[in-house]
């Protein structure tokens, strides 16, 4: 066998081999670089909303800011009664919450106001809620564990001034609240998914039916409003699916934050969309270099 005088054909065999393990060393730093960026960039995994549940009450902006200093989130914009605003990601730690007249200037004096932790891991409602005498900002822990197979976990907040009291039952079906306090949530409970009507009463008022659909292993909240002289209900979607944290908008109304909130990405996407692109470039590049080399 004639030696190898000139070994340049082995270097140019191995070339491709040698760029293809060059560019996946590169594809799985940037992977491993983005991963990092998100877990130093992405705020916390606290989940935070705002509702506007006082009768009577204008428009109102919601906002929150760290304790400790940082920007000031804005979790609701030009809210009116009713509407429940989509969750925000914040970072974990206590937080100013502040409701003004939708408009009105940061420096304004607030409306209502009031200081509320947020925990890694949990969901809470800033709510207002209360008469149009006597309001107030309350936090409400949401409990988001997925329900069993083919059920959803409900609650109920009454947030209509007419009714001291309501009861909401399923046609049908389970009660879901009876004598449910205005102003005051109550406890999740389990219910089988699908189509409900629901019927709420109160002492002094016509009785009023809703048509609700509740799909299974979700999470809702009820709440009761007044609707011209009567009683409304309005399911808000706390999580969907199997989900333990919510992922997009929650709402009842068009509060100013909602589609803004909804239809943003989620920032643990960024790093998947970033590397199946330097993947694809990857490709690329290496079928050029190896077109080149055999041609």
């Amino acid at each position: 066998m004639e030696p190898i005088s000139d070994p340049r054909g082995l270097r140019r065999a191995g070339r491709p081999a040698s760029l293809a393990a060059a560019v996946l060393a590169a594809v799985l730093l940037v992977l491993l670089t983005a991963t990092g960026a998100r877990a130093a960039t992405v705020p916390g995994d606290a989940w935070v909303r705002a509702g506007h549940l006082v009768p009577g009450l204008q428009a109102m902006d919601v906002t929150a800011t760290p304790a400790g200093g940082g920007a000031t989130v804005e979790l609701a914009l030009g809210a009116g009664y009713g509407d429940v605003a989509p969750y925000q990601r914040l970072a974990p730690g206590t937080y100013t919450a502040e409701v003004r007249p939708a408009g009105a200037a940061r420096t304004s004096a607030p409306v209502l106001s009031s200081t509320f932790t947020a925990d890694a891991g949990k969901a809470y409602t800033l709510a207002g809620l209360g008469s149009l005498q006597a309001p107030r900002l309350a936090t409400l822990q949401d409990d988001l564990t997925p329900p069993a197979a083919g059920q959803v976990r409900v609650r109920v907040l009454p947030a209509a001034s007419a009714a001291p009291a309501v009861t909401v039952t399923a046609r049908n079906g389970p009660v879901i609240a009876d004598g449910a306090a205005f102003g005051q949530p109550t406890a999740y409970a389990s219910v089988p998914a699908g189509q409900w009507v629901l019927e709420t009463a109160a002492a002094g008022l016509p009785a009023a039916t809703a048509t609700v659909d509740l799909a299974a292993g979700g999470v809702y909240t009820l709440v009761v409003v007044d609707a011209d002289g009567a009683l409304g209900v309005r399911a808000v979607t706390d999580a969907a699916g199997a989900a333990a944290m919510p992922v997009g908008g929650a709402q009842t109304g068009g509060g100013g934050t909602a589609a803004a909130a909804a239809s943003a990405p989620r920032p643990d996407s960024v790093p998947v969309l970033t590397g199946a692109a330097v993947l694809l470039l990857a490709a690329v590049l290496v079928r050029r270099r190896v077109r080149g080399r055999t041609a």
